[in-house]
């Protein structure tokens, strides 16, 4: 695993069963921002088609000790 992590903002529904991809989903945190359900964190870039299909926003690469 690299040292970056992958922030995703869930634009239209919240963290539940099959409304985000699976593969290299580390956890999910709460968004203090109010402009998302929920954040998402990867341990690797979303593709575009993955992005499109789950409705999600990249909101930044972070460094692990950011986080």
């Amino acid at each position: 695993m690299s040292g970056r992590l992958y922030l995703y903002g869930m634009r239209l529904r919240g963290f539940s069963p099959g409304c985000q991809p699976k593969q290299g989903l580390l956890w999910r945190q709460d968004d203090t921002t109010g402009l998302y359900w929920d954040i998402i964190v990867y341990d690797r870039p979303l593709t575009d088609e993955e992005l499109r299909d789950y409705e999600l926003d990249e909101i930044r690469p972070a460094d692990k000790e950011e986080t």
